[in-house]
């Protein structure tokens, strides 16, 4: 049981190593790897014990906080995948299939001769898109939904698919490209 809470100990301690100072640092391993006493950790550092109990109890706080932190990004970059689910299902095995045999569906989008504004750029990375594959996936009218796709946008996202002629990639493309824009704020 000791060898388990060593490695928590050390997994926490190295975790949390760039949020510490480097005196922190050292006070959390003499105490929980060298399992040195308070007492005998003041001496070293030319403290008191009382001080070095309440450097531990600062560098704990500091690294609980730390703790919760990266447990809300996780708790938040599921959300983001479920979402993501909800707005495209998980495709078909044939899709799928499709999807890696088609040499023009994997390609990058960054390595398109086309440029992006950095407005749609943004909304591409957010939504984690890197290739034609993944940007055919999702349906036309999806992007009217997303936040800060606007008319602009809608152009330029006309213009790239055409740029590269990629339209039969996308169901009902000239019926989307020919709807009146929105141009409400």
């Amino acid at each position: 049981m000791h060898n388990v809470i060593d490695r928590t100990n050390r997994f926490y301690i190295e975790m949390s190593r760039k949020v510490l100072s480097k005196k922190e640092y050292d006070v959390l391993c003499k105490l929980l790897i060298e399992k040195t006493p308070l007492q005998e950790a003041g001496e070293q550092y030319g403290v008191t014990s009382e001080y070095v109990e309440q450097l531990y109890e600062k560098t704990l706080s500091k690294v609980k906080a730390v703790t919760e932190l990266l447990s809300e990004i996780d708790r938040y970059e599921k959300k983001l995948q479920d979402l993501k689910r909800q707005l495209n299902p998980t495709p078909s095995t044939e899709e799928f299939r499709k999807d890696k045999t088609d040499p023009l569906r994997q390609k990058l989008l960054y390595n398109s001769d086309f440029t992006f504004s950095k407005r749609l750029q943004t909304i591409l990375e957010t939504l984690e898109i890197k290739t034609i594959g993944e940007l055919s996936k999702l349906t036309l009218k999806d992007f009217m939904c997303i936040r800060g796709f606007k008319a602009k946008c809608k152009e330029e996202l006309i213009a790239f698919i055409e740029f590269e002629n990629i339209e039969h990639l996308f169901d009902g493309f000239s019926r989307w490209k020919k709807e009146p824009i929105d141009r409400s704020p």
